[in-house]
């Protein structure tokens, strides 16, 4: 029996089918639960469920004739019914008992909207769903310019962004999943909108800023706000106060991450560490203000260790580290300083048309680990879209998942994790071997290499730089491994077969960013043409647009197909 995450404790017993169930309800139950248990296939076992109102996260099932369920609290009932939904799926149970409840409190996943895609309202619910099915409870969205502040007329409209109404009817549909939906912004660092318009270029760290890079790529490595300036902390805190009033949550994350500029433009030969923390803090007190507890990330404050006791006790930081063989160093600056953290790994993505599982299964698994051992409150899986978010939501869902079966389980290893997946996401038996073996391919197929080439000429520089970069016979090894699986995902139907069909786009995708970087080196052109590409790049923007606004669309298209003429003509 496959269950995602999987619970702590089984007691095996005779195996029994459950195709469907009728609920009976014990007591004052919540609504919400009453509701999903109303989405559940009927059937003749009855299914008892009685709530105790201890509010943590256990629960326990006990199976016989009838199934009775105990609860710790409404939301450990959600939990139980979402597990029974999973048992339905299985078709059967062999247990004659499960004990549950999970080793983090908060369990999140963290999605960015601003640097690529703006998802659809839509796309966000169906994400709350496919969270709250795996006991998943914290959705943040990473926002610089996408919401109609008055700091971005002009600005937001370009391109898609999420209205007021939608980021209020997406908090209540969280609330109905017992997912708390986080407003997390940047307020120091990546304001590349804001210090690019001329309205507020004045506030930006670099004086009479000049790009040397595609948009992109320089909106990834710059804009940091001018901290000696006044009117700076004003511009932020009107921010907060314009995106705050949307949710309900008591948190907000007021990011504060890679602060890359920070001294060394106006502010050159002053302490960083120093002007860091005292903006940082002006911040904290604003949101203080609004009731709010200040969630961050920790990557700038932990380059200044001496200073993080002068932040308040109840900040929360947010210890990130995103490679295979993560160092535990950030978690345990906090850890040692008695601050409450979450540990924040990564999909992997970024850069790429998918996620990486070979990089994000031990990424995931070790931070977990980390921040378990640690006394971390949370784990916060992140997607983020560095360099235009390419990779399609559904291309990410393994490492998602795979987060939602770590932060419940930190320390036991995921044994069934993808015979689990492709019962319960995939719906098809080896879906996951898939997966990962685009993801094999992809290990030299970066879109950050095709960028790199387009902007440096571009722009007649080297301002970026590529780091490896493969020889010919890998990126023939990596091409002919997708001619292996492209067939198969042509041939095939899933059940969820939105994400068969989003796989087969990454994977042709791919071999077309071989073809053209194989061709630039080699002349080789692999069988690929410009009708291809053509072809290729319509289907990608009818599925680009089922699940987002058309955001930056144009712009990965134009770049994709002017470097297709440039190397495959």
């Amino acid at each position: 029996m496959y269950l995602i995450p999987a619970p702590k404790k089984m007691i095996l017993g005779e195996k029994k089918k459950l195709k469907g169930c009728r609920f009976v309800f014990s007591g004052d139950i919540d609504e919400r639960v009453k509701r999903l248990c109303d989405k559940l296939p009927v059937g003749e076992t009855e299914i008892a469920i009685e709530v105790n109102e201890k509010k943590s996260e256990k629960y326990e099932i006990l199976f016989g004739d009838t199934i009775k369920i105990n609860a710790d609290s409404s939301r450990a009932a959600f939990y139980a019914v979402q597990t029974i939904r999973q048992i339905i799926k299985n078709g059967y149970y062999d247990v004659e008992k499960i004990e549950d409840e999970p080793d983090f409190s908060a369990r999140g996943f963290y999605y960015d909207i601003t640097r690529g895609r703006v998802a659809t309202l839509d796309t966000l619910k169906k994400l709350v769903d496919i969270m709250a099915y795996y006991k998943l409870n914290m959705l943040q969205l990473y926002v610089e310019h996408v919401f109609p502040f008055k700091e971005y007329d002009g600005i937001y409209q370009k391109n898609g962004y999420m209205t007021p109404e939608e980021t209020m009817e997406l908090d209540e549909y969280c609330k109905e999943n017992f997912v708390e939906l986080v407003p997390s912004l940047s307020c120091f660092g990546h304001l590349y909108e804001l210090l690019q318009n001329t309205s507020y270029k004045r506030l930006c760290e670099y004086e009479n800023f000049e790009p040397r890079a595609i948009y992109w790529c320089e909106r990834m490595g710059h804009h940091t706000i001018d901290v000696s300036n006044p009117e700076s902390i004003e511009v932020i805190k009107s921010l907060i106060d314009q995106y705050s009033p949307c949710f309900t949550s008591d948190k907000f994350n007021i990011c504060c991450d890679e602060t890359f500029d920070l001294g060394n433009g106006r502010n050159k030969g002053k302490d960083k560490g120093r002007l860091y923390v005292d903006f940082v803090k002006q911040i904290i007190n604003h949101v203080k203000s609004t009731d709010k507890t200040v969630m961050m990330w920790g990557d700038v404050i932990t380059q200044h260790p001496e200073v993080i006791s002068e932040f308040d006790e109840d900040v929360i930081f947010m210890s990130w580290r995103y490679d295979a063989d993560p160092s535990p160093d950030m978690i345990n600056k906090f850890r040692d300083a008695k601050r409450p953290q979450y540990v924040c790994p990564g999909v992997s993505n970024w850069t790429s048309l998918m996620e990486k599982p070979s990089v994000s299964v031990p990424n995931i698994s070790k931070m977990a680990r980390y921040g378990y051992e640690a006394g971390a409150i949370g784990l916060l899986n992140t997607c983020w879209g560095d360099y235009g978010q390419i990779s399609p939501l559904y291309a990410c869902m393994y490492g998602m998942i795979f987060g939602a079966e770590k932060s419940w389980n930190a320390l036991r290893e995921a044994s069934n994790f993808d015979e689990a997946i492709d019962m319960h996401f995939y719906g098809y038996n080896g879906a996951s071997s898939i997966v990962k073996a685009i993801d094999k391919s992809q290990r030299i197929c970066y879109w950050y290499n095709l960028l790199v080439d387009y902007s440096n000429e571009k722009f007649g520089n080297d301002a970026m730089r590529i780091g490896y970069e493969p020889c010919p016979d890998e990126y023939n090894a990596a091409f002919s491994e997708l001619e292996e699986v492209i067939p198969t995902l042509m041939a095939t139907r899933w059940e969820n077969d939105d994400a068969r069909r989003i796989l087969l786009l990454v994977a042709e995708g791919m071999e077309y960013m071989i073809a053209m970087i194989m061709a630039k080196r080699t002349g080789e052109k692999m069988g690929v043409n410009i009708s291809d590409i053509e072809n290729w790049l319509a289907r990608y923007k009818e599925e680009y647009l089922k699940e987002s606004k058309l955001s930056e669309l144009k712009e990965f298209i134009v770049v994709f197909y002017e470097l297709a003429q440039k190397h495959l003509k």
